[in-house]
């Protein structure tokens, strides 16, 4: 081992043979071993391994997840797994967090050499106060009890070596635009305020690898630019479930899982996105090759047992004739039938090898099959249906508001995180107010899919929409949105965010009555790229009126919305 050594350290200096010779002192053997393991010669085979998961599987009695994972996951770099809803990204997460400790069954091995946290996709905060939910309240109320002389010695030594931490706390908060006040109540912020909150408790962990699943759900533009921003600088590493090709293309790895399994490609989604594009192009093409040539086998086999069966025929014919002796032709006979034998079992195989060749390139494409879905109520309003004179917000500081809207008119809801958006679409869907004239039928999706019951089945959920729908109807109807077999039969609590959104959109869109005004809060949140463009499609399609709450530009321009109403 250490004669490895000095002969690796040896090309390492070349000629410095003073540096060599000096090895044999054991304090500069000590020392020169701490270079050796920072010497840019070996600087990548050296580097650390933050996770390293091999052949992980997850399966269901009903369905299985993925089968044999085997990735890396680096220090110091920002990673991004991405791929359709519903094919188990959150679990992989929640997997990588819990191991052992998680009530799923799985098999493989996740080897972490960091410490690590996670971000969940839903019910991320589970406190009463700022404090709490940064989870420092211990080191809070000893910093209190300093400032107020009412400390005690197990105060001080609580706090020792931590005085920086206050103004850390002061930092990070002021960053994330959320108030200073530590004993501030959780129940006062917005979705977006708690997304940020829990985010910033994570952040404070600069020596902790994070897990952070879809961390850019319900906060708008600054918000976005202040997650980038302290993504990039956690030191430890992230790694993001995420759909949002803004944040996708600040990432230096993508893991694309899909039915196949997991690829990994170093870059960001645009890398990602324009390798995947030559690798189908190519496949598509070899797959047509591949079609062509079986043709062409199948052709020349017809035509090869033509002329086998004609040989035959003439032999017959000879016999028949007694133009030749009966032995040489009995000879002839069974060499022609050992021939064709020969000759049809190869070309059996021939057959077998190019199709299965074919089927392996056509798994491999993963043919995906179109998502259908479309709101199915109708709106017979016409003329103005909402209109809203000097509302004042309770809790908040923003103007008076001033808004009409028409039958089948489209608008964007804006403002920042906190403003009030969430709240005034509450007040416009109860209507309750003398500052709000509506007429008509309003249904509102907000942002926690308070509509649904997660103790309920996908059905159960959506019979409570529409109780005259069979059962089968919806089964083929949550089919066209890929949740398909007996996941239709899951409590609703076991889905994703983007499957539990795409049940709640299924549900109002089949509703029994007439729609009037959706009030949407953020819907495309937790969806994949793909279910969004279809669910903009669904409301640009939607003869009624529309407030939509979203943060997602692109998302508003394929919604066919180009009126804004800014809340300031």
């Amino acid at each position: 081992m250490q004669n490895r050594f000095y002969s690796r350290l040896h090309l390492s200096f070349g000629s410095d043979t003073y540096l060599y010779d000096k090895l044999n002192n054991l304090l500069l053997f000590k020392a020169f071993i701490t270079y050796y393991f920072v010497h840019p010669l070996y600087e990548d085979h050296l580097m650390q391994q933050a996770c390293i998961i091999s052949n992980l599987s997850l399966a269901f009695p009903t369905q299985t997840m993925f089968t044999q994972l085997n990735f890396v996951l680096f220090p110091g770099q920002t990673s991004a797994v991405i791929g359709r809803n519903g094919l188990g990204k959150s679990l992989l997460f929640k997997l990588l967090h819990l191991q052992q400790h998680s009530d799923l069954a799985y098999s493989g091995q996740i080897a972490w050499h960091i410490q690590h946290d996670y971000l969940a996709q839903l019910q991320r905060l589970n406190a009463k106060t700022i404090a709490e939910a940064l989870d420092i309240t211990h080191l809070h109320n000893a910093f209190e009890r300093i400032e107020n002389s009412s400390a005690s010695f197990e105060d001080y030594d609580l706090v020792e070596n931590c005085w920086d931490l206050p103004q850390k706390w002061q930092q990070i908060l002021s960053n994330a635009q959320l108030p200073l006040d530590l004993n501030f109540s959780v129940k006062s912020l917005s979705e977006g305020q708690k997304t940020k909150l829990a985010l910033c408790r994570l952040f404070l962990k600069q020596d902790h690898y994070l897990l952070l699943d879809e961390p850019s759900n319900h906060l708008d533009a600054m918000a976005r630019k202040w997650l980038i921003e302290s993504i990039q600088s956690h030191k430890a590493g992230v790694c993001i479930i995420s759909h949002d090709l803004q944040l996708l293309n600040q990432v230096q790895h993508i893991y694309a899982l899909t039915a196949n399994g997991l690829q990994h490609v170093k870059g960001n989604y645009a890398d990602y996105f324009k390798q995947h594009q030559q690798q189908v192009h190519a496949l598509t093409q070899s797959i047509q090759q591949e079609k062509r040539e079986f043709k062409q086998l199948k052709q020349q086999q017809n035509e090869s047992l033509m002329k086998a069966q004609k040989r035959q025929r003439k032999g017959a014919q000879l016999r028949d004739s007694n133009s030749q002796a009966k032995i040489l032709l009995d000879f002839k006979k069974e060499q022609a039938g050992q021939s064709f034998g020969k000759l049809r079992a190869q070309q059996i195989r021939q057959a077998d090898e190019t199709q299965s060749n074919l089927q392996e390139k056509q798994t491999a494409l993963e043919k995906i099959k179109p998502q259908r879905f479309h709101f199915q109520f109708q709106s017979f309003k016409q003329g103005e249906i909402l209109r809203i004179h000097d509302l004042q917000l309770p809790y908040a500081t923003t103007q008076k508001i001033n808004l009409s809207l028409q039958a089948g008119e489209k608008i964007q809801l804006k403002g920042a995180n906190g403003v009030g958006k969430s709240t005034l679409l509450k007040i416009i869907d109860q209507s309750q107010c003398t500052e709000i004239f509506f007429i008509g039928q309003s249904l509102y999706l907000d942002q926690n899919f308070s509509l649904l019951n997660d103790d309920l089945s996908v059905i159960e959920n959506l019979a409570e929409f529409n109780p005259d729908l069979p059962e089968v109807e919806w089964r083929n109807l949550l089919g066209q949105l890929r949740i398909r077999r007996e996941k239709a039969l899951l409590k609703l609590g076991q889905l994703s965010g983007g499957e539990k959104l795409k049940v709640a959109l299924l549900g109002i869109s089949h509703n029994h009555q007439n729609i009037d005004l959706l009030l949407l809060d953020e819907p495309e949140n937790h969806l994949d790229i793909e279910s969004r463009e279809l669910l903009a499609q669904a409301i640009q399609q939607f003869k009624g009126a529309v407030i939509l709450v979203s943060h997602d530009d692109c998302f508003v321009v394929q919604s066919g919305i180009d009126e804004k109403y800014l809340l300031s």
